[in-house]
């Protein structure tokens, strides 16, 4: 006797979906409402947050400006102390000193005194090498137009005086160096404080060596209120 073996067929059934569909709200979440601690924290998260990126965008810049100021351009910052030089430069400002060997006239340079003194000082450059100085009794008189000394009996008489002269009182003792001279040596440079009423200049030591010259002001970078060149 054979069997019959029956084939049985399973319908398979659809797959269900697994994924189910959003169902649309009208309702939205509503926002947590911050106080007025955790307003301020945040604020101040943030606030700290772009300091950081700004410090992180100037730093390169800032240590380049350093490094092109004080190596590429040979400069030293220096900080003025005392009146002598207002209203150019005031007690407390903060400059940039720029070396050179060749200051030009009238620019304010920095320089070690030919006086006892631990700080270097800052004056204006008046007579330069080669100018022609001459002395009337306290009187020093500095012309670097002239191509000759005025006749004697013309060195009272301010009509007479040669264009572009400038006339000094002076100490005895720098009287007794300028007397000894018809021009100014070279390397040598005649320099008075803007404020000629407290300033202890070549009026009081005479002339300054080129040698003791540091460099040239070019720059106050202090206060902020006054950044600027300096002339």
């Amino acid at each position: 006797m054979s069997s019959v073996r029956e084939d049985r067929t399973i319908k398979s059934r659809p797959k269900e979906e697994l994924v189910r569909k959003s169902v649309p709200s009208n309702k939205r979440r509503k926002k947590k409402k911050l106080s007025k601690e955790e307003f301020e924290k945040r604020k101040k998260k943030k606030r700290k947050e772009n300091i950081i990126e700004i410090i992180k965008f100037m730093f390169p810049i800032v240590i380049f400006a350093v490094f092109v100021f004080f190596f590429i351009l040979n400069t030293s910052p220096h900080m003025v102390d005392g009146d002598s030089m207002k209203p150019t430069l005031l007690n407390g400002d903060r400059v940039i000193v720029r070396r050179t060997k060749e200051p030009k006239r009238y620019e304010v340079i920095t320089f070690k005194p030919p006086v006892k003194s631990e700080f270097q000082y800052v004056k204006r450059i008046i007579g330069m090498p080669g100018d022609l100085v001459w002395t009337e009794g306290n009187d020093l008189f500095i012309n670097h137009q002239a191509e000759s000394l005025p006749k004697a009996s013309e060195l009272s008489a301010a009509n007479e005086l040669p264009d572009g002269t400038i006339k000094i009182n002076v100490s005895e003792e720098s009287l007794d160096q300028m007397s000894q001279l018809k021009k100014i040596p070279k390397g040598h440079y005649f320099v008075l404080g803007d404020n000629r009423n407290n300033s202890s200049d070549s009026r009081a030591f005479g002339l300054v060596d080129g040698q003791a010259i540091e460099g040239v002001v070019s720059f106050r970078f202090a206060p902020f209120d006054h950044i600027g060149w300096i002339k």
